[in-house]
């Protein structure tokens, strides 16, 4: 009785206190890694390296355990298609055909774009990493009229897993503590960043804070199959916040922010399977995933459908240093490739997410590279 008194102790003073007040969902923190989101954003259950550190901590014990001296991702959300390749070119002879197109990609596809880089340590039951990510995304019914959030964070995370056997049974148990620092802007129009880089001073108000996260999670290996879950953001993670304008950022005149931002939590499932193919995995290697996530809202007007939690992927290690990815996330296709040699780990991925409630409704579609130093 008294552990898990303290353990509800411990889960109040990480996530805060926020009986009788309105919650307001913010942002998860889930950097865009490429060799993730091309197999459907489908890993709980094969969680492993560096992903790991965003997915599920007991994946700190599985094997493929890495050492990332550094790791750099660009992800634009934004993935051309041959009407726009076209159209671009055909614009060199007249420019103004260039501004509808881009008015019209805008509006279709949003913009905005995601870069985040990091190092770690993750394997033999240990998982430590900082990292920084930066996330923006908008859209609006007009190019002019597009409002953008913008979300920063930096960092730092450690935790632990263990690996005791049960019979024929491998269980893996990890959790881990995550301290962020975010700055975040939201509803920022392009007009007033137009005017703010023209030296002007629209309104926009830039909220900084900080919180404490607790993520845990299971895996259990049952000879090729494995299954997972993790549970993120333990009871919710509450910011405290500052705001303050943003032409005058920097200045010490923040106020606080009585209202109350919260990442929701989030609980993913996940079955894993790794057929044992014995010498031909020298040559082939496939490995296959099913998820299924779902982000507990504050908000439950605007809650997505069943469906947007559904992912499901494939890798298939080539001659041991290639990877081909592909997998269904949230209703769309995901493909994607992967090398390593020596040290240098490239992976790239084409994706579609889902941004609205219900699977086909917003779809943003994005390409993901990510270079990294990794042992």
């Amino acid at each position: 009785m008294k552990k898990i008194t303290l353990i509800i102790l411990i889960t109040l003073l990480f996530t805060g206190f926020t009986f009788g007040q309105t919650v307001y969902d913010d942002p998860l923190f889930a950097p865009v890694l490429p060799d993730v989101i091309a197999r459907g954003n489908a890993f709980t259950a094969s969680a492993h390296g560096y992903g790991a550190l965003f997915t599920n901590p007991a994946g700190f014990s599985m094997a493929d355990g890495s050492f990332t001296l550094l790791s750099a991702s660009i992800n634009p959300y934004f993935a051309p298609n041959e009407e726009n390749i076209n159209g671009f070119i055909e614009a060199f002879d007249d420019p103004t055909s260039a501004i509808a197109l881009l008015s019209d990609v805008v509006v279709e596809n949003g913009i905005g774009a995601n870069a985040n880089t990091g190092v770690a340590i993750v394997g033999k039951g240990l998982g430590l990493g900082i990292v920084i990510d930066a996330d923006s995304f908008g859209g609006g019914d007009t190019a002019l009229g597009t409002e953008i959030d913008v979300v920063g964070t930096a960092a730092a995370i450690a935790g632990l897993s263990f690996n005791p056997k049960l019979g024929p049974l491998s269980i893996h148990l990890g959790g881990d503590i995550r301290y962020m620092h975010r700055i975040k802007m939201d509803n920022v129009g392009v007009i007033d960043l137009m005017e703010l880089a023209d030296g002007g001073t629209p309104e926009i108000s830039v909220l900084s804070g900080n919180a404490f996260a607790i993520d845990l999670g299971t895996i259990v290996e049952m000879g090729s199959l494995t299954l997972g879950m993790s549970v993120r953001d333990l009871g919710g993670t509450q910011f405290i916040y500052t705001s303050e304008d943003a032409a005058d950022y920097g200045n010490g005149n923040e106020v606080a922010v009585d209202d109350v931002y919260k990442i929701p939590m989030s609980i993913n499932t996940g079955i894993g399977y790794h057929p044992d193919w014995g010498a031909l995995a020298f040559l082939i290697d496939p490995t296959f995933n099913l998820d299924y996530h779902h982000v507990f809202y504050a908000d439950t007007e605007n809650t997505p459908s069943f469906w947007t939690g559904v992912h499901a992927g494939t890798e298939i290690r080539v001659l041991r240093f290639m990877k081909v990815r592909a997998g269904i996330n949230q209703g769309y296709i995901t493909a994607g490739i992967g090398a390593k040699l020596l040290f240098l780990d490239i992976n790239m991925a084409y994706f579609t997410r889902e941004m609205g409630e219900y699977a086909g409704v917003d779809p943003n579609s994005g390409l993901s590279l990510e270079v990294a130093i990794r042992f």
